[in-house]
């Protein structure tokens, strides 16, 4: 993924998933979302991480 983002990028992404009605407001915040949430995923820690650092999805099935 590219680093520099930008408010076409966003608009292409968003209208690839049907969000063709967003305003300008919406799409800024989306940009900004979106920033924040690759910097957070590029400060992880994942060279070191191993299958059991994976999250656990535990479902516990009950009879009512």
């Amino acid at each position: 993924m590219k680093d520099d983002l930008t408010l076409e990028d966003v608009r292409a992404m968003a209208a690839e998933i049907g969000l063709t009605r967003l305003t300008e407001a919406h799409l800024q915040q989306l940009l900004r979302a979106t920033q924040v949430a690759r910097a957070r995923r590029a400060a992880l820690p994942i060279a070191t991480l191993g299958p059991a650092d994976e999250p656990a999805h535990v479902f516990r099935l009950e009879d009512r």
